[in-house]
């Protein structure tokens, strides 16, 4: 193998590193987006239940504080009938009020006490609900920042393995170089093998006099463009 066979196919090794710690990154990264989506999308499946149990709250709080002011005006009202000065026209119209308020005042009681309810058997619930989340939260946010640091160990790698990059390109002869760099802008694989006379980039057959040349010299592919070489 030639001293410019073999550091094409260096630069080569080492584009290849590069790109393959380029895809660890973006795996990690497109994982961490996974899971902070996640944390997203089940917090706000939390806070909709918080909400709507703070809104049950806050209708039993309501609730109560009607039954309380219907039950303050019964009391009033009774003392009225009791001793105020009324004539009998208002007399009969704050017995008729007293009454249809005790009424009332017997479905508010039934509805506040069906709230309570549901308040007391749901507290628990979201308590047990928080804590879940909290919990699980804690161990996405542990997964998340393990994936940061890998993040951080791969840039590095990667930036390290970028500023050698130029080094080993500047082995390489000026115009075969400028031939592999556009071949990496298509294949992933600029520069592949022969054997049997067949291309490992295309899988197709060269040609005779290709087959021949690339068994002392860097040749092209004549169906795919590929640099060729003879391992």
């Amino acid at each position: 193998m030639t001293a410019e066979l073999e550091a094409l196919l260096e630069l080569n090794r080492h584009d290849a590193a590069i790109r393959e710690q380029a895809l660890k990154i973006e795996g990690l990264r497109s994982r961490r987006q996974t899971l902070v989506a996640a944390i997203e999308r089940e917090q706000n499946e939390f806070l909709a239940k918080k909400r709507a149990f703070e809104e049950l709250q806050r209708q039993s709080r309501e609730k109560a504080r009607e039954v309380d002011d219907l039950d303050a005006q019964i009391r009033a009202d009774t003392e009225k009938l009791r001793t105020g000065l009324l004539s009998y026209k208002e007399m009969e119209a704050l017995r008729t009020r007293v009454e249809h308020s005790r009424l009332r005042i017997d479905q508010l009681e039934d509805e506040a006490i069906a709230l309570i309810t549901q308040v007391e058997q749901q507290t628990p619930l979201i308590r047990k609900a928080e804590e879940d989340f909290l919990k699980w939260k804690a161990k996405i946010d542990q997964d998340i920042a393990q994936i940061d640091a890998e993040i951080a160990e791969h840039s590095q790698e990667l930036k390290r393995l970028e500023e050698e990059r130029a080094q080993r390109a500047a082995a390489v002869e000026s115009k075969l170089l400028q031939r592999y760099e556009e071949l990496r802008t298509r294949y992933e694989d600029p520069i592949v093998p022969v054997h049997k006379g067949i291309c490992a980039g295309c899988n197709l057959r060269v040609s005779e006099i290709t087959a021949e040349r690339v068994r002392s010299e860097i040749v092209t592919c004549e169906n795919c463009s590929r640099l060729l070489y003879v391992k």
